[in-house]
């Protein structure tokens, strides 16, 4: 099982951490869309009191025009200030025949997280400039190879200063900022 090590932070404009980011020598990767649908789980599982999610994703690469599809399971949080968490995903052939299979199994309750996001590799870690539908401009960032939380904070800090971004992170999923929007 794979541990995630993920910070954000909400900014007012996108472009202005781009230029920051070509600027220090970050690598772009992607432009995509992704559709995140995070299925509900009940009366099986409460996924909110043991705080997991399933999510359905759509990758569509707007660069190189392919889609991709996948399968996450999300454990609960390690942190409450930050998002780190197990996780394990798997590649399927179709999201949406998956969606339809959830359906037919009862699972017909979900919420649909839209994002347009960049993506840059700056050393360890992949910076994600994200627009996301009905709550606005964030950054994310996932370190890869920690060790500890130290190690992950301390990166994190880091690029943030070389970014000049706001040190307040936001410890909540972007499905649970939606669910409280709603």
């Amino acid at each position: 099982m794979h541990t995630e090590y993920e910070a954000k932070v909400r900014v007012e404009d996108l472009d202005a951490v781009e230029e920051r980011l070509k600027a220090v020598g970050a690598q772009a990767v992607d432009v995509a869309e992704e559709e995140d649908a995070y299925i509900d789980l009940n009366p099986c599982i409460d996924v909110v009191s043991r705080d997991v999610a399933l999510r359905v994703r759509v990758y569509r690469s707007l660069l190189s025009g392919r889609e991709r599809y996948e399968l996450t399971y999300k454990g609960p949080r390690k942190s409450r200030d930050l998002k780190i968490r197990s996780e394990i995903t798997v590649a399927v052939d179709n999201g949406y025949r998956v969606l339809e299979m959830l359906r037919e199994l009862g699972f017909t309750k979900h919420t649909t997280v839209y994002k347009r996001r960049k993506i840059y590799r700056y050393g360890a870690a992949r910076v994600f400039l994200d627009d996301v539908k009905g709550l606005g401009k964030f950054v994310e960032i996932e370190v890869e190879g920690v060790k500890s939380v130290e190690e992950f904070r301390r990166v994190v800090a880091e690029i943030l200063d070389i970014l000049n971004l706001p040190k307040q992170l936001i410890p909540k999923s972007y499905l649970e900022m939606v669910l409280e929007k709603s």
